[in-house]
C-alpha cells in the first residue's frame, strides 16, 4: 500500500502541469479590467460586482461620501441610466497596484472621461483599497476626483 501511495504521488507530480501563482496585483488588475468592461457598457450592476457588498463600503466622489453597497449601487444605476449618453471611459495610463500584504492591495487609476457635451476629456483619478474576500478581490474603500 505504501508503494502504491508513493507511485501515485510521483505520477501526479510528474504529470501535473505547474500552476503559476498569480500575484495580488495580477488579480486586482483582472478585477479592474472587468470594471472597465462594465463601464464601457454603462452596466452598473456588473460594475458594482467588484465592490464589497457591505453597509460599511464607503466611496467619496468629489467630496461627497456615500456609504453602503446598496446605496452606492442605486446611485450608480442613476448615473448610468442613459445608455445612449455617449459617455466613454478609457484608461489614461495603466493602473498602479501595490500589494499591502496577502489580502490587501491599493490601486490608483487615471481615467479619461469623454461625453458629447465636452470637447476635451475630463480626468477621473481613483484611489481604491482592495481586500481579498472569500468571493475574490473587492474594493472596500475608494476616493474619486473628477478634474474637468
Amino acid at each position: 500500500m505504501r508503494n502504491l501511495t508513493a507511485a501515485i504521488a510521483l505520477t501526479l507530480a510528474i504529470c501535473s502541469s505547474p500552476v503559476e501563482a498569480r500575484t495580488p496585483e495580477d488579480q486586482v488588475r483582472d478585477a479592474i479590467a472587468g470594471m472597465m468592461s462594465a463601464a464601457g457598457t454603462l452596466d452598473a450592476d456588473e460594475f458594482m460586482r467588484s465592490y464589497w457588498q457591505s453597509p460599511a463600503l464607503a466611496i467619496t466622489f468629489d467630496g461627497e461620501t456615500l456609504r453602503g453597497w446598496h446605496t452606492i449601487l442605486t446611485e450608480q444605476r442613476k448615473w448610468w441610466s442613459d445608455k445612449n449618453s455617449g459617455i466613454k471611459f478609457e484608461e489614461g495610463r495603466p493602473p498602479e497596484i501595490v500589494s499591502q500584504g496577502s489580502d490587501v492591495a491599493t490601486s490608483i487609476q487615471w481615467m479619461n472621461v469623454t461625453s458629447p457635451e465636452n470637447k476635451k476629456p475630463s480626468r477621473l483619478v481613483i484611489t481604491s483599497v482592495w481586500r481579498k474576500l472569500p468571493e475574490g478581490w473587492r474594493v472596500v474603500l475608494a476616493h474619486e476626483t473628477l478634474i474637468p
